[in-house]
């Protein structure tokens, strides 16, 4: 193709739905689906993991009337697992161009489409983009601890981190991984990327797709608001049910501004860590230090000379408080205190958290009042329910 060619490319994605055997999730996507808006001609296709008892869960997918142009339902011949089926779904861009890509979890906004189709376009010259993401991420990915970012004047942000609950790939983004991940790559070895996302199993397909962003500097790009919404229903890779994946979705027709990555305030790190440059322009004191953000406290390893973090520290450079949300308004108002500093990286305790410490950071992200009693009591619940239902799993075998 060439470049005259890729920059006049207009995306038409084809719709996949990735089920497996969750009869009521996929209804309740299709439903969705049904209620959305789209352009005519628009295919969906839904792909259905075939282990050999699921056939209740194609008959429904037959059953179900898309008005808005063809259907394929795809009952693959063997059981492939999730990784290898997410993997098989996201090759169809080789054949259809550009695709959006729904787990049978979610539920769509009526504009999810809308978003996506114009997200792909403005992006196509952009290479350091590795994919669009529908869902507008509430959380920090490896550690699950609240995310916000930045407010400006555009419809999105950008983070080193793939999206797993709705999201869009032109066939050049998907080739550009798919190159990558014939490499057998090692991704215990990736600098920079989480310790917990490195723990994840092998059978998950975003643990390579994580790595690849982070080994080639890529980013996906995240809407404010959010086009999916996701249920965590109990399945193979969920075995309690929460409610983490729940945000606000766009009801109303939504104002797709975007921007580059380049002229962004919101770009992060595979941390949810805004980049030191952005915070440089913002916070004009930091201007002349070359440093690594840690505001989160989860980073194990830095190679610059300076930390700003939320890490003990013995002589810190500057200091802030941990009271402004997001997290680094503390830096950009310069809000006096001792919670955030800048310091030598010699002079950062790289350690757990001490008690003292551990509440301090949870009345911050989780609650206004420490309550240890309520704190043990969810911690047992919680226990219990997964013990139960590990017994159940392992019993009904």
């Amino acid at each position: 193709m060439s470049d005259s060619q890729y920059m006049d490319k207009e995306y038409k994605p084809v719709i996949i739905v990735v089920a497996f055997n969750r009869i009521k999730s996929l209804q309740r996507i299709l439903n969705s689906l049904a209620s959305s808006i789209c352009p005519a001609g628009t295919k969906l296709i839904i792909s259905i993991d075939n282990n050999g008892q699921n056939e209740n869960v194609a008959d429904l997918a037959k059953k179900f009337d898309w008005q808005m142009g063809e259907k394929e339902i795809i009952y693959q011949d063997e059981h492939l697992g999730l990784r290898n089926h997410i993997i098989k779904c996201g090759d169809l861009t080789y054949e259809y161009g550009s695709i959006i890509m729904l787990e049978d979890d979610l539920v769509v906004s009526p504009y999810f489409y809308r978003y996506a189709q114009e997200a792909l376009d403005f992006y196509k010259s952009f290479k350091e983009i590795g994919g669009i993401s529908l869902y507008n991420l509430p959380y920090t990915e490896a550690l699950k601890q609240p995310f916000i970012p930045l407010k400006d004047d555009s419809a999105v942000y950008f983070k080193q981190a793939p999206s797993s609950l709705g999201q869009a790939w032109s066939v050049e983004q998907w080739d550009s991984f798919k190159k990558w991940y014939s490499t057998d790559p090692d991704v215990k070895s990736i600098y920079g990327l989480p310790v917990k996302v490195k723990n994840w199993p092998v059978t998950s397909w975003k643990k390579y797709y994580y790595g690849y962003i982070v080994e080639t500097n890529k980013y996906f790009v995240f809407p404010q608001n959010s086009f999916t919404t996701n249920f965590n229903d109990l399945g193979v890779n969920m075995i309690t049910k929460n409610y983490l994946g729940q945000v606000r979705l766009e009801i109303v027709e939504p104002s797709c501004k975007f921007k580059s990555k380049d002229e962004s305030i919101n770009v992060y790190d595979a941390h949810s860590e805004l980049l030191p440059d952005i915070l440089k322009k913002l916070q004009p004191a930091l201007a002349e230090y070359d440093f690594e953000v840690d505001l989160y406290n989860k980073k194990e390893s830095f190679s610059k000379d300076y930390i700003l973090t939320s890490k003990s520290c013995n002589n810190p450079v500057m200091s802030f408080a941990r009271e402004m949300k997001p997290i680094e308004m503390n830096i950009i108002y310069n809000i006096s205190g001792s919670d955030l500093v800048l310091a030598k990286r010699e002079d950062v305790t790289i350690k757990s958290l001490n008690m003292d410490e551990f509440e301090d950071e949870y009345a911050y992200f989780y609650r206004n009042i420490f309550d240890t009693n309520i704190l043990i009591k969810l911690i047992s619940n919680r226990a219990k329910r997964r013990i139960k239902s590990i017994f159940k799993k392992k019993f009904n075998k």
